[in-house]
């Protein structure tokens, strides 16, 4: 009898001890209006986060109000093994192509090339970038432009939001009379928000710009400048974008190129976008013979590896 007792003493605490260790093993999201929500994370992607609770079933939060995430042992243990196994992929690689052709009264074709790489972390981000474009009408070229840019940029500060970058810009326009164009500069930026769904902040650089013109000579100049980048999720995951720099000469006063670009980003797959974006390129002092707007309408498929 007593031994039977001692049996029951063991199966109930045992029972226990078990239901206590699932309790402690829960998952638990912590929000940023410091609420705690306890269960068992079943699905994650880039936006959500998918908890299952005893009391109220799946509960899908998003991301942008989730201060943390913790697993449990099991899962972390887990997790720190495959990260081990399968390192996290550092760089976001992008190629793009465009293609453009229109027969009738006249003809005209116009081809554009990209590619991105990017590595951003808590505190850093390095980007590389370099474009061309090519068009012709009636079987004559009519536009000749490649550009390129590296950029370094380091976050300081308690919230990460500001952040200094060093960064060298490159470009050639033939018909702009542009052999090429250096701009080394060093400046400072603020992140306004940074959120998946929406994004904006702004920069001030200083630069030294030196432009080799096919028929002009050399030119050297101080410059400033500005950008203002906005980044804001419409619907789905497609995203409109609008990217503006202003450089104004420090030693030519009332003299400024303007380089604007409005985008509009729709993943068709995991590895493809569809890209349509509207290019506007303003001098107000152009060499002889140059307009001072040149406007362009680029539709590209990206593909992301």
């Amino acid at each position: 009898m007593k031994n039977g007792i001692f049996v029951c003493v063991i199966i109930v605490f045992s029972v226990c001890l078990a239901a206590a260790e699932v309790e402690l093993s829960a998952d638990e999201i912590y929000l940023k209006n410091n609420d705690r929500i306890s269960g068992r994370v079943v699905e994650e992607s880039e936006d959500t986060v998918v908890i299952e609770t005893e009391a109220l079933g799946g509960i899908s939060v998003r991301r942008e109000f989730i201060e943390r995430i913790s697993l449990d042992k099991e899962k972390e243990s887990k997790a720190d093994l495959a990260e081990k196994k399968e390192p996290a992929v550092l760089w976001e690689k992008k190629i793009s192509l465009g293609y453009n052709d229109s027969r009738g009264n006249s003809e005209s074709s116009q081809v554009t090339m990209g590619f991105y790489a990017g590595r951003k972390t808590d505190s850093d981000e390095v980007t590389l970038k370099a474009d061309t474009f090519y068009s012709s009408s009636n079987q004559e070229m009519d536009a000749q432009r490649w550009s390129g840019m590296g950029r370094y940029a380091f976050s300081f500060g308690e919230d990460k939001k500001w952040y200094n970058f060093y960064k060298l810009e490159a470009d050639h326009d033939r018909f702009a009379d542009i052999d090429y164009r250096l701009i080394p500069s060093v400046g400072l930026g603020y992140w306004f928000s940074d959120e998946a769904d929406w994004k904006l902040m702004a920069e001030a650089a200083l630069g030294i710009e030196h432009t080799n013109f096919r028929t002009e000579g050399d030119n050297d100049e101080f410059i400033s400048i500005c950008r203002g980048y906005l980044e804001k999720r419409i619907f789905a995951k497609a995203r409109i974008t609008q990217d503006v720099f202003f450089y104004p000469a420090l030693s030519s006063f009332g003299e400024y190129r303007l380089h604007s670009e409005t985008s509009l980003e729709n993943p068709i797959s995991d590895k493809l976008s569809l890209k349509l974006s509207f290019i506007e390129d303003y001098n107000s002092n152009p060499p002889k013979g140059v307009e001072k707007n040149d406007l362009r309408l680029i539709s590209s498929l990206i593909y992301l590896f």
